[in-house]
């Protein structure tokens, strides 16, 4: 487990938290009243924290001819530009000087300017919360590993569209890189360490 987070080379990466994936949207999910204090606990203390954030927000165009392979599986029509539920829900809209990532596949990785970004931040770790657990989180998780980057990953601040697939897909994240699991109140006590450590090392006479 982290004991604590180089702010400066962290970021909170919000995968979807979309006003229809808390609100009976059409994707099956669970554990949205659940997750949902635990995940705005966690975003204000990064926020407090001063610690890059950026969300993403999966959105097909109304034609629906960005979908490729998305519908052949148990998924319906989802995230269309022109359903309100698609829009960020209220509780997780951006705020200013935090960054937006719009994508068209699960990963926030593919076909989007997230490693660019990342890169331009000196970002080189993740902490990843959002939806769903076993699709965008863990295709995330996976193209962040890809591309060198660490990743932890609040596990009670995922939701999945089953339980049995939410804790199959940490499992495997998991599998890629060892301790990649926190839960909310860790990666809170952690970013307490980080605070306190840097308060302490400004406060010795140089």
């Amino acid at each position: 487990m982290v004991s604590a987070f180089d702010v400066s080379a962290t970021a909170l990466l919000i995968v979807d938290f979309q006003a229809d994936n808390f609100d009976d949207g059409p994707l099956p999910i669970v554990g949205s009243a659940q997750v949902l204090p635990l995940a705005k606990k966690t975003l204000a203390a990064a926020r407090a924290a001063g610690m890059p954030i950026i969300h993403t927000k999966e959105v097909h165009r109304k034609e629906m001819v960005d979908f490729g392979r998305e519908l052949d599986g148990t998924e319906p029509v989802h995230c269309l530009e022109s359903w309100p539920g698609t829009d960020f829900h209220s509780d997780f809209y951006p705020r200013d000087g935090e960054f937006t990532i719009a994508k068209r596949r699960y990963s926030a990785f593919f076909a989007t300017d997230l490693d660019l970004l990342l890169r331009g931040l000196g970002v080189k770790m993740l902490v990843i919360m959002g939806s769903l657990t076993n699709v965008c989180i863990h295709y995330t998780a996976v193209d962040a590993h890809q591309h060198d980057y660490h990743f932890f990953v609040i596990e009670d601040c995922c939701m999945g569209s089953d339980w049995e697939a939410h804790w199959a897909a940490l499992k495997s994240m998991e599998y890629l890189q060892r301790e990649s699991r926190l839960i909310h109140q860790e990666f809170i006590e952690a970013l307490s360490a980080s605070s306190q450590a840097v308060a302490a090392s400004a406060s010795i006479p140089s």
